[in-house]
């Protein structure tokens, strides 16, 4: 007997959730989920097209250059590798919490060097510039209206967080392969 696509992803997703049930909601978030999503949001900003990005630089708003692969830090405008480990880009959050309600909000979210988001807790100020411009003050008023809210996950809620997470970072990481490939950055 032959399962289809759906059939297939569906006992994938069981499997996914009788695993979840070893560990206890908030560890797996935090394990498992959390680090997807911000290896995602990095992977979907360096999967841009090559061009300008907008950034705080020397405390000023500014335009940085970067290739496909790369993110600018929208704090100080650092570029640099989208997977380069601890010591490489982070994702930031510009509104700094382990609430549920805020966690995994896109909006909240955006590449950071390490120094400016472990050294300097998250460069609030900088960040705030940034978002200023880039989002807009109804943004940042929504995501701190969001920030005073409750948000509970249940497992299955979880378990489709990581494979919506791991899909949109396998799609990004495709994209930034075929740029490399298309711009000749790219090694065989």
């Amino acid at each position: 007997m032959t399962l289809s696509s759906s059939e297939k992803a569906a006992r994938a997703r069981q499997r996914m959730v009788d695993k979840a049930r070893e560990y206890s909601l908030g560890t797996y978030c935090a394990r498992f989920v959390a680090p997807l999503y911000q290896k995602m949001v990095r992977a979907e900003y360096a999967a841009q097209p090559s061009g300008i990005t907008l950034a705080v630089v020397c405390g000023e708003l500014g335009y940085v250059f970067r290739d496909i692969g790369q993110c600018v830090c929208v704090t100080c405008g650092k570029v640099a590798p989208w997977s380069g480990g601890l010591r490489g880009m982070h994702t930031g959050h510009f509104l700094a919490s382990r609430r549920n309600s805020i966690l995994f909000e896109p909006d909240n979210a955006a590449p950071q060097c390490s120094r400016c988001n472990r050294y300097e807790s998250g460069a609030p100020e900088r960040f705030r510039l940034w978002m200023l411009r880039e989002k807009g003050p109804h943004v940042i008023e929504w995501l701190e209206q969001l920030k005073r809210q409750t948000r509970h996950y249940s497992r299955e809620e979880l378990v489709d967080m990581r494979i919506e997470f791991g899909a949109r970072l396998k799609a990004a990481e495709k994209r930034i392969r075929q740029g490399l490939l298309d711009t000749g950055l790219g090694f065989c």
